[in-house]
């Protein structure tokens, strides 16, 4: 059976997209007002509406008050609510798939942390060790919400505003294996933090290959843990 054809509203999201990824629609500009669009593609206003309503509620538009809309740069804030909503729609990833990006991503915000990390970010993850270390077994979400948190203040710490974008993005996909496989093992709690341990003093002597090195064994045991169940 043939796919459906795309909606109008559809067809007319998608170009607009591609006017704006292109530079078409260049940021900061103004597009095309409604008549004119109308009259280019031929369409009903409702169908152009719509569309540009979407454009609105994902923030790559900007509508003032009397003016023409424009089209917004993307910063980070934006980019942060996009990429989850990407990866979702997408086929749906099991837990190996989310480790094997996950370990070349971690595997170099560690590094990266050892080379840039200020006194404030290993504070800040010495303090985020020390809540791990007295977290108790059925801790359930709260647990693994401390855990995802150290891993999010390394990914701050390589000072790419990227890392911690993707890896949370990530996250989502891994917490419900975490939970049913490792959050309340109290040998697992216990490797694990020795594993955060050993990370966090490679970062904090400055040691790049020593944390990169350190990460992939912790990420390695990790999945190992979780796919054995």
């Amino acid at each position: 059976m043939a796919d459906a054809a795309p909606s109008t509203t559809d067809a007319l999201f998608e170009e607009f997209m591609t006017r704006i990824r292109t530079g078409a629609w260049p940021v900061g500009g103004a597009i095309p007002s409604e008549r004119k669009m109308m009259e280019e593609f031929g369409v009903s206003r409702i169908a152009l509406r719509e569309a540009l309503s979407r454009l609105r509620a994902l923030g790559v538009l900007e509508v003032s008050h009397g003016r023409s809309s424009r089209v917004r740069k993307l910063d980070m804030g934006v980019l942060g609510r996009l990429f989850p909503l990407l990866l979702s729609s997408e086929a749906q990833s099991s837990y190996q798939h989310v480790f094997q990006v996950r370990l070349p991503i971690e595997s170099q915000t560690a590094y990266l942390a050892a080379l840039n990390r200020t006194d404030e970010d290993l504070a800040e993850i010495e303090a985020l060790l020390a809540k791990l270390k007295k977290r108790k077994p059925r801790g359930g979400a709260s647990i693994i919400k401390r855990d995802l948190d150290l891993h999010l203040q390394i990914a701050r710490a390589s000072k790419n505003p990227l890392f911690p974008l993707l890896l949370e993005a990530l996250s989502q996909f891994v917490v419900s294996s975490q939970e049913s496989s490792c959050g309340d093992d109290p040998e697992r709690l216990a490797m694990a933090h020795r594993d955060h341990l050993a990370i966090a003093d490679a970062i904090r002597d400055r040691d790049p290959e020593r944390a990169r090195a350190a990460m992939v064994a912790h990420l390695h045991a990790s999945a190992s843990r979780v796919l054995r169940g």
